[in-house]
């Protein structure tokens, strides 16, 4: 019986009994904890029945929960028992608390080891498999679909498991209702365990279910322990802890509703309930779940979030178990009314705590055909709550119905009771039934609080039976009955002298304490304490009452003062309270409210009752008094500010639930009202990355600034950016760094960022993105979808569309509430193929090592892994994959025909990127028809192609699409496509019999590799309209001409061409005349003829299908051959070994159609296909006659297995076969595969290539401007080699012009025209004292020969000795200079002949002096004529004219090295023999034993020659230098120069120059007045140049090269060149100086070092 006041909870009561004794009256008793969770444990009694009416009866009468302060109990607690002291609240919690130093002791973990699945051996070939048929969705082949690809049955909800390349059905359910969520449990390694559904769904495949169920990958059914009562909105389950939560709108689970109506309040879990997978039983929540629809789960760390409609937890007095606090019957008044007069049968004791049969002293009986009653009287006013009565079946006679009335006033008590066939709670008052067995049956008290509040007793009238008598048992305990089965009790201690107390007026008895009021403070009195340990069945908030019993009951109120209330309320908490007793009357306060966990072994709440120390004592009064009665523990709503979000910790049995509750709202919650519909979580990739919950749903926080969706994390709730959306928010998914939001908002609430129903998050840069245009209706749920990897995040809802494209351009595309968003490419991309709007799509995240699956359910038609229209690829990882974005797929043709029939890789050369191309009968988005190529995911135009397209290939450029002719849309049956223009390559048509194009049919282009050859076949005729080459023919692709195949032709269309090595393999139907009609006929190019192939008289019908064959290895001319019996139209394979033709074992349907097949290695076979008993067969197979070993053959087609399944693509080998691929098509039919390729280089071909006019025209302008270039560069090289040429013989003239000189006797006047061309060169005159220090001047390189100064050339680069590019000389005027400087002495004609090999110049250039000799004496005329003319105007010469030209006092060095001035030396030293360069000295030794000839050539009347030298100073001198060097050239220079002289416009005349002081003139400037001259010997002219030493010896090869020898000094005239300079070598004063060119390499600017002399001498 359970207290029906404000809230029932525990009661604490202190007794004043003595201990209870079990007598020998046979009433059963067992104690009933209204709030406990264990099972029930039966204790049977069992009762005789006598002749007349009489009933066993056992009462279980429950109180509200109280405890019992009883001084002589001896059951308390442990750790009451030891508190000896003053319990003060430390001492509370540090004796309690050791009970949670105890280490649970964990038990070890057992490692299973896996055994690693074995990896094939074989290599993975690259390239993807292309895959294209008719179809529209495509998967892995499932092994309950039976064949059709999952055509469903669309008045069903069907059940689907989801991977990337399989849907497998698991189950039907009927229509009365959907599954609408959905959640995944997974084993230790990661694979798929057990999927969890609910919604609205009340049976599946015959099984009952309370709308939420377990299925596993089986199709087996778990009800889940009879689900819930009411619909189910979200699921989610915990893998860490193997629990499955439950939200909705429901109120119970159906368990807690049909096992007890003591229960069925207590497990009641509004709208929230926990399912535990390991005892396949619900989980009673402490705080009874929530007071409003739960929408989702999600979880963030160790806690789990339950979002919804809701404000606070469902928990009060309400929903506690009406069990949990037995009443003592013992210590109850026990009435019989009309007992039996039979002995051991008449005493109502009897059937308390009793066990047994039937018998004597064990059964409570009354008198024949009376009526009776069963009377209990308790020992104080208590609220009952539940009955618990068990019948008897003595002699079948036992008690058929009952009424309950109150024992104060006889008012009859409402009475429910669980009907045991239908499990529901039924009502009864006048007449209760109680079955006719041996089990508990419960009723439970209906009436209200004030009804039931402060009962007496009830009274049991038995008020129907069968037979003659009956007998009830009735368990019932109270604080500690001895006959309780609770292993956890209330109880209580008394220390110190407390004393029982009964009043009149009081009904019961309570403790009292009394002390003089001296002896308050006493330790005595201080420590006397009755504590007191409730048992609290399940963790919860609470409010404690006390109940206090009036002071005018024993007239002690002078006496009264206040207690002192310590409760122990948790394992941190503790409080304590002073409770005044001056009450007159009786009683019951509220002491205090807090959390209190649930009793367990480990703690257990108590409270403890002192004497309060500081009390108001009446002054009057002697001795002082505190009562003890009871304490009552009433439970209460836990929370009431929830706004919409529960956080649950996901270990809800924790220890740590001692310390505190395990389920709170957030720290700082959302606004009152707030509707949350959606919850995620992530790790935000900002500034502070770290765990974040994401809600969403119908809110606003105006104060905070968000918008439907809001983020949680540091224990607080923010806006995300732009205030978050405007708009309700129904579902999110957390991919990646970004949050995907859907529901009903059309952009962010501050209208910066315009959404469709959808949006994305970046966590990153904390900025809202579109999604493209988004979705055309309500969105519900969002999941990311694991089978399409960890990219992909699906979308359901009540929409029929979604727009993809840019914002300026979007595109509507039609869906079915279904859309699927690829989050890398940005993009609506390919779902799952489910022909109907599902109800339910879910799917986990995407984690490596775990399988990737996904579940949907609704009313599909047809189902598949993958949406794809006619193409799809196999990958090389071996999954089925989509090759088109979503909206830019193939579509059927205007007709509603589609399907795909030949596809390509389509690649212009090897290396090239290959382009998937794919023909058939279909429609692009861009207008296309029947072909098309794949190109950034979207089928694009390609062609116009109006019939249907049968076969595809390319030769280099040009792709070939061949099929049926449709003239009237302008398709004659090929079509060749340049692929490079864009165009149509010109070729004439095909003909058919009737002369044109109507019947035209192409099944076969093939290409002939490594040549321009593509044949053709099929069924025609002709080609262009003349030529006749029927049904099959070659095409030239580089003459663009038909050309029939050989002389003699086929008859019959052919239907598929193979090239086997150097032989063309045709396939079809030929028949000559009466002869037997030929399947295969072979054209063999070498010898140009047909013929037969051996054994193809055994192929029972047309071949259709012809595929390469290998020894597995590589190619052999084999081949497999597939085609239709002419017989019964089954199918057949054979294969040609290359000799002949072989019939393997081969079963299959006779409906089937082979459209294809391919050798396919082993290593392309996913192993989930194959199996692992066939892997390992396939493995060890060793060669056969039909299929090499590590290898299988693909079929593909429409095929009925021998299995009786039905595939569009399956392995056979051995005649094994083994389903792969199903396909399925709109209709959900089933489709099949029309071609299998794989992605392999293309056929190399020959094909010459054409240039165009264009091209042609710029190249013939490139040329003509290169043969124009070419003729001025050669001009140029002539040019140069001319002018080399006529600077050889200009030096070879002006040599043999100075040996005639020199023969003949130089004249003065002659040397006299040189000084004068040097000096009008000049255009100024050698100043006139410088000749007189001409004797004194030095001779050495670097110092001017004349006047003795630094030589400083002005035309030379510093640290190059190349001439500046604004030298007034140039190299013409060194050039001159070199070749005159060239000429040596008269030893160049008056060598002997000894000496002539040692000359440059052979006998055939001697020839070459005559030529110049006239020249050279006009041009010394000439100068001088010019020299007397200016010598007249000026006046200089004097009487003399030689003594212009005196030439300077001539010097030598002697042997010691000095220098000497001599008229009378014959020749002129070049060397010094005081020189401190070795080599120097070592050529003057030389020079003093005469090795040197004399330097002649020039000489005046005194013997010395001198040549005119002006200063190198000035360039006017160095022209004029070069002009005297230059010989006959120097006339010409001086009348140059002369020529500028005078058109100057600051010219000065002669005898103005000469009339200035010296030191008025530019420095190195001379005046020639007064017939002083400046003169200089030619050979010390050479010293202005700069001297180089020759490396390596050089032979001069032709005219106008230097040669010399290793060790030579060579002046160098110009540098201008990098590799070939120009200079001038002196061989000695006996030989002539040569001026040529030479390698730069071969001279170097130091000396030879001494070590050299040997090779230099």
């Amino acid at each position: 019986m359970v207290n029906r006041r404000p809230s029932a909870g525990l009661w604490a009561r202190s007794r004043a009994t003595t201990d209870d004794v079990v007598t020998e009256n046979r009433i059963a008793t067992r104690p009933v904890s209204r709030t406990s969770a264990g099972s029930h444990t039966r204790t049977a009694s069992w009762s005789r029945t006598w002749l007349r009416c009489a009933a066993a009866l056992a009462l279980v009468l429950l109180a509200t929960p109280s405890l019992a302060a009883d001084p002589t109990h001896a059951a308390l607690d442990a750790a009451s028992q030891s508190l000896t002291t003053d319990p003060t609240p430390d001492t509370f919690i540090g004796e309690l608390g050791k009970l949670f130093g105890k280490d649970a002791e964990e038990g070890e973990d057992s490692s299973v080891e896996e055994a690693s699945a074995g990896t094939d051996d074989d290599d993975d070939d690259e390239g993807s498999i292309g895959i294209v048929g008719a179809f529209n969705g495509v998967s892995w082949f499932s092994p309950n679909s039976k064949g059709a690809a999952l055509a469903l049955d669309s008045d069903m909800s069907s059940l689907l498991m989801l991977s990337e390349s399989s849907a497998t059905l698991l189950a039907a359910a009927s229509s009365s209702g959907q599954v609408t969520t959905a959640c995944a449990l997974y084993n230790k390694d990661g694979s798929f365990a057990r999927a969890f559904m609910g919604g609205s769904v009340s049976s599946l495949n015959s099984t009952t279910v309370g709308y939420v169920f377990s299925i596993d990958g089986s199709g087996k059914i778990d009800s889940m322990a009879g689900g819930v009562n009411g619909p189910v909105n979200a699921l989610y389950c915990d893998n860490d802890t193997q629990l499955v939560y439950v939200g909705g709108n429901f109120t119970s689970t159906v368990a807690g509703l049909t096992t007890s109506v003591a229960t069925m309040r207590a497990v009641s879990t509004g709208s929230l309930a926990i399912y535990e997978t390991a005892t396949a039983a619900w989980r009673a929540l402490s705080f009874h779940g929530l007071d409003g629809p739960v929408f989702d789960f999600t979880k963030v760390k160790d806690h789990v979030y339950a979002v919804g409609a809701f404000t606070a937890t469902a928990d009060n007095a309400t929903h506690i178990a009406l069990d949990e606090q037995p009443i003592n019957l013992n210590a109850c008044t026990l009435t019989g009314g009309n007992s039996a007069e039979t002995e051991g049968f008449s005493d109502p004791h009897n059937i308390i705590c009793t066990s047994g049969a039937d018998s004597a002293g064990n059964t409570w009986l009354m008198r024949d055909k009376l009526p009776g009653y069963y009377r209990i009287d308790f020992p104080f006013r208590t609220t009952p709550s539940l009955l618990r009565l068990m019948n008897t079946l003595q002699d079948g006679r036992g008690t058929k119905a009952i009424r309950i009335e109150a024992a104060q006033n006889n008012q009859v008590l409402a009475m429910s009771y669980l009907d045991p066939e239908s499990r529901t709670e039924m009502f009864c008052g006048q007449s209760c039934p109680l079955p006719q067995d041996y089990n508990w049956h419960e009723f439970r008290f209906v009436d209200n609080d004030e009804t039931l509040a402060n009962i007496t007793g009830v009274i049991i009238n038995i008020v129907d039976w069968y037979g003659m008598d009956a007998e009830v048992h009735a368990i019932d305990d109270y604080n500690s009955s001895p006959c309780s089965a609770q292993t956890i009790r209330p109880s209580s201690q008394v220390t110190g002298n407390w004393q029982q107390t009964t009043a009149a007026s009081y009904k019961g008895a309570y403790l009292t304490l009394s002390v003089n009021r001296n002896d308050i403070a006493s330790a005595a009195a201080q420590s006397a304490t009755v504590t007191m340990v409730p048992f609290v069945p399940e963790s919860g908030f609470y409010k404690v009452y006390m109940s206090i019993p009036g002071c005018q009951n024993t007239n002690t109120c002078i006496s009264r003062t206040s207690a002192k209330v310590t409760w122990l309320m948790n394992g941190k908490h503790s409080i304590v309270t002073t409770i005044k007793q001056h009450n007159l009357v009786d009683d019951e306060v509220e002491v205090l409210s807090g959390y209190v966990p649930a009793s367990s072994q480990n703690f257990s709440s108590a409270i403890y009752v002192q004497l309060a120390s500081d009390g108001a004592v009446d002054p009057q009064a002697a001795t002082v008094e505190v009562v003890v009665d009871s304490f009552r523990l009433e439970r209460i709503t836990s929370y009431t500010n929830l706004n919409g979000v529960l956080q649950l910790h996901d270990d809800l049995t924790s220890d740590l639930q001692v310390n505190g509750p395990l389920y709170e709202p957030l720290s700082a919650g959302l606004p009152a009202g707030s509707q949350v519909y959606s919850a995620t979580h992530g790790v935000s990739n900002d500034t502070n990355p770290e765990d974040t919950l994401f809600l969403g749903g119908q809110f606003f926080d105006g104060e905070h600034g968000y918008y439907s969706i809001a983020q949680y994390r540091g224990d607080k709730v923010s806006a995300l950016s732009s205030a978050g959306l405007w708009g309700d928010v129904r579902a999110m998914a957390f991919v990646g760094t970004s949050l995907y939001v859907g529901g009903s908002f059309n952009g962010t609430a501050d209208f910066a960022t315009a959404l469709g129903n959808v949006g994305e998050y970046n966590t990153t840069d904390q900025t809202w993105y579109p999604m493209a245009g988004g979705v055309g209706g309500v969105v519900s749920a969002a999941v990311p979808y694991a089978p399409f990897g960890p990219r992909a995040v699906a979308f359901m809802g009540d929409f029929k569309s979604v727009y993809a494209g840019e914002a300026d351009d979007l595109l509507e595309l039609g869906v079915e509430g279904l859309a699927m968003w690829d989050a890398l490419a940005g993009g609506w991309t390919n779902t799952p193929f489910l022909q109907g709007q599902p109800s339910m799509l879910y799917s986990d995240t995407w984690k490596d090592g775990q399988d990737s699956v996904a579940f949907a359910a609704g009313e599909f038609t047809a189902a598949a892994a993958l949406e794809a229209n006619g193409a799809v690829l196999l990958t090389p990882s071996q999954n089925i994959q989509a090759i088109d974005m979503m909206g830019y797929d193939l579509q059927p043709d205007t007709e509603g025909r589609f399907m795909v029939n030949a596809g390509l890789w389509y690649a212009k050369s090897n290396g090239s990127t290959p382009a998937l191309v794919v023909g058939g009968r279909f429609s692009t988005l861009d207008g296309g028809a029947n072909v098309a190529r794949l190109q950034d995911g979207k089928w694009q135009r390609l062609g116009d192609v109006g019939g249907e397209v049968l076969t595809l290939n390319n030769a280099a450029n040009l792709l070939f699409v061949g099929g049926v002719a449709n003239v009237s849309a302008g398709f004659t049956g090929l079509t060749v496509l340049d692929m490079d223009k864009g165009r149509e390559y010109d070729t004439q048509r095909l003909q058919g019999p009737n002369g044109d194009s109507t019947d035209v049919r192409v099944n076969r282009v093939a290409i002939r590799a490594d040549t321009s050859m593509v044949v053709v076949g099929g069924n025609f005729t002709a080609a262009g309209g003349m030529l006749e080459c029927p049904y099959i023919c070659t095409l030239d692709i580089n003459e663009g001409q038909w050309s029939p195949l050989a002389t003699s032709a086929l008859i019959g269309p052919v239907t598929d061409l193979l090239f086997a090595k150097d032989s063309l393999i045709v396939a079809g139907t030929f028949k000559n005349g009466t002869q037997p009609t030929r399947y295969l006929q072979r054209y063999d190019f070498s010898t140009n003829v047909w013929s037969d192939i051996d054994g193809a008289d055994r192929v029972p019908g047309p071949v259709t299908v012809l595929t390469a064959a290998s020894d597995g290895t590589e190619t052999t001319d084999g081949f497999y051959m597939t085609g239709v019996s002419m017989a019964d139209a089954s199918p057949y394979f054979f294969k040609y070994d290359g000799t002949t033709v072989v019939s393997p074992d081969f079963t299959i349907g006779a409906q089937s159609t082979i459209n294809g097949l391919l050798e396919v290695p082993r290593s392309r076979i996913p192993s989930s296909v194959l199996g692992d008993s066939k892997s390992q067969e396939l493995r060890r197979r060793s060669d056969d006659p039909v299929i090499p070993a590590g290898y299988v053959l693909a079929i593909s087609g429409d095929l009925f297995l021998p299995s009786g399944q039905r595939a569009s693509n399956a392995f056979f080998y051995n005649d094994e076969w083994v389903p792969f691929m199903s396909t399925v098509q709109n209709d959900g039919s089933p489709g099949y595969i029309t071609s299998v390729f794989f992605e392999i280089p293309p056929t190399n071909v020959y094909q010459r290539q054409r240039l165009s006019v264009a091209l042609v025209i710029i190249i013939a302008i490139a040329i003509a401007l290169g043969i124009t270039l070419l003729i001025v560069v050669v001009g140029l090289v002539y040019i140069y080699l001319r002018n080399r040429r006529e600077a050889a013989a200009t030096a070879s003239a002006a040599s043999a012009a100075l040996a005639a000189t020199t023969a003949g006797g130089t004249t003065k006047a002659t040397l006299g025209a040189l000084a004068l061309g040097a000096g009008a060169a000049g255009t100024r005159q050698i100043q006139s004292d410088s000749f007189h220090n001409t004797s004194m001047a030095r001779d050495t390189w670097g110092n001017n020969a004349v006047t003795g100064e630094p030589v400083s050339f002005d035309n030379i680069a510093p640290n190059t000795g190349r001439l500046t590019s604004g030298s007034p000389i140039g190299l013409a005027g060194l050039a001159a200079a070199g070749r005159k400087a060239a000429v040596s002495s008269d030893t160049y004609v008056q060598h002997d002949t000894g000496k002539k090999r040692d000359i440059k110049y052979d006998e055939a250039n001697e020839s070459l002096d005559s030529i110049f000799e006239s020249a050279a004496a006009e041009a010394e005329a000439e100068a001088e004529n010019e020299a007397r003319e200016r010598a007249a105007s000026t006046g200089s010469f004097g009487t003399d004219p030689g003594a212009a030209y005196a030439m300077p006092t001539a010097h030598h060095y002697d042997g010691k090295g000095d220098r000497s001035e001599s008229p009378d030396y014959t020749r002129t030293s070049m060397y010094r023999s005081d020189s401190t360069n070795p080599f120097e000295q070592r050529m003057a030794l030389r020079e003093s034993q005469g090795t040197f000839p004399p330097a002649g050539p020039f000489g005046d009347d005194d013997g010395t020659g001198h040549i005119p030298m002006p200063s190198p100073r000035h360039m006017h001198a160095e022209h004029a230098t070069a002009a005297a060097l230059a010989g006959a050239t120097a006339a010409v220079a001086a009348k140059d120069s002369r020529r500028r002289s005078e058109s100057a416009s600051t010219r000065h005349t002669d005898a103005d120059y000469a009339s200035q002081s010296p030191s008025s003139r530019p420095s190195g400037e001379s005046s020639v007045g007064g017939g002083s001259s400046t003169h200089l010997p030619i050979r010390d002219s050479l010293k202005q140049y700069p001297a180089f030493y020759a490396k390596f010896t050089f032979s001069s090869r032709e005219t106008g090269e230097l040669g010399f020898r290793a060790g030579e000094r060579v002046f160098v005239i110009d540098q201008s060149d990098e590799i070939w300079w120009m200079g001038i070598v002196d061989h000695g004063a006996d030989q002539p100086l040569e001026q040529g060119v030479f390698p730069a390499t071969y001279v170097n600017s130091e000396p030879p070092k001494s070590t050299d002399w040997p090779d230099l001498m």
